[in-house]
């Protein structure tokens, strides 16, 4: 069984320093049992990162009705008259993006962004600058947290996570300048300044499949396809935390080139 320290120093192996603005994505599983559990986690990575760093999360929402209102779907009066409107400092996390993510939100001091079905949660010196604005129809292009992480110099760490689950290039498919681009309409419950529930309707960006061919059931989309492409450069930082084999990527790096491998391969140039 691994312990904090071990975890702590696994961290600094891979290159995580002091002050170092992290988003993190990870694997129970995959790191196996750790001394103190998910909790020793979180407080190894808070302390790899020391009192100046930030720590992110990519939190989502265990109630968002994004496929229940998607592109015109529609919710029986019922349903929608009982379902919960979202709120930062209640809200669970979706466990389809990591369970870690619940110990993060629950950790004092966490701070958690907006918007309901993409919220982000940050510890640390720059939390609220990362939460804050996080609003509807921005889930991850401009005016996002995931900018001003990128914009802050922020690294992303792979604790044991999948090359797809590398949130920061979702922020590439928003500004990268390709044709035919796919975007969704959806409905939040929020609550209004007098406490009353109202269902807001957005359009923004299709996180699932930017293009047509990144949408395919069984195939890997943009993410995994950038993210795997990215690995062959050599340009990360790769190792063992706990059991997990894991990945530093620095964010502008990384999107940079999701940017330019999708401008190369998808923009108006290279479909003449």
């Amino acid at each position: 069984m691994n312990d904090k320290a071990t975890i702590t120093g696994n961290l600094r192996a891979l290159g995580v320093q002091s002050g170092d603005l992290l988003m993190v994505h990870a694997s129970l599983k995959a790191i196996g049992a750790v001394e103190g559990g998910p909790r020793a986690i979180v407080a190894s990575i808070l302390e790899a990162v020391g009192p100046n760093g930030t720590l992110m999360g990519y939190a989502s929402w265990d109630r968002s009705p994004y496929d229940e209102t998607l592109n015109g779907a529609q919710l029986s009066e019922e349903r929608r008259r009982n379902w919960p409107p979202f709120h930062p400092e209640t809200a669970g996390t979706y466990r389809g993006f990591g369970v870690l993510n619940q110990y993060l939100v629950d950790t004092p001091d966490a701070l958690r962004s907006a918007h309901p079905d993409s919220s982000m949660v940050a510890v640390g010196s720059l939390a609220r600058e990362m939460i804050e604005p996080h609003v509807l129809g921005r889930a991850f292009g401009q005016g996002s947290p995931l900018e001003r992480f990128v914009k802050r110099g922020g690294k992303v760490l792979l604790l044991g996570a999948p090359l797809d689950a590398v949130t920061v290039l979702h922020y590439a498919e928003a500004i990268a300048e390709i044709p035919g681009k796919r975007r969704v309409t959806y409905e939040m419950p929020l609550l209004d300044p007098q406490g009353q529930t109202i269902w807001a309707h957005t359009e923004d960006f299709d996180s699932n499949g930017i293009l047509s061919c990144f949408a395919i059931d069984g195939e890997p989309d943009a993410v995994e396809t950038i993210a795997n492409a990215y690995v062959l450069l050599g340009r990360h930082r790769e190792g063992p935390v706990a059991r997990a084999h894991s990945y530093l990527f620095d964010a502008k790096d990384i999107v940079e080139f999701g940017v330019e491998y999708l401008e190369r391969n998808f923009g108006a140039a290279g479909l003449t």
